[in-house]
């Protein structure tokens, strides 16, 4: 992505560990984040204890889906090392993926990624379930 893509918000730099969100956050702590640089992962655990790992690289954006659907967070999001990533209020990214096409697909494709991952992995389990019994 570009600079002309990421306007409407701000630069955020964060340390390794530095934890971005946690699961059942408020709706007032929920900015939508692009990965300019570093590696953060993202945690979902769906409810077993297990946690699903995805890690994300430069140009993912994340975040996106509890702040449109205006519920608290879902995942865990924490940097693996020194990270240099954009951050957006939702007023801020709905302006800036409006304006910026190749925000947009970037966003899509984010989520699309993490849905097939998430697809996969739940596929495994009831498959898994289905042979149990």
């Amino acid at each position: 992505m570009t600079e002309a893509d990421l306007q409407y918000g701000q630069v955020f730099r964060a340390d390794s560990r530095t934890v971005l969100y946690s699961p059942g956050e408020p709706l007032a702590q929920q900015p939508i984040y692009c990965l300019i640089a570093g590696l953060v992962r993202l945690e979902i655990d769906p409810g077993n204890g297990a946690r699903i790992p995805i890690y994300l690289l430069p140009d993912s954006v994340f975040g996106v889906v509890e702040t449109l659907l205006d519920c608290p967070r879902l995942a865990r999001a924490y940097c693996l090392e020194h990270s240099i990533l954009y951050r957006w209020d939702r007023e801020g990214f709905d302006i800036a993926s409006g304006v910026s096409w190749e925000l947009a697909r970037h966003t899509i494709t984010g989520m699309t990624q993490v849905l097939r991952i998430l697809n996969a992995e739940f596929s495994d389990r009831l498959k898994a379930r289905e042979a149990r019994g």
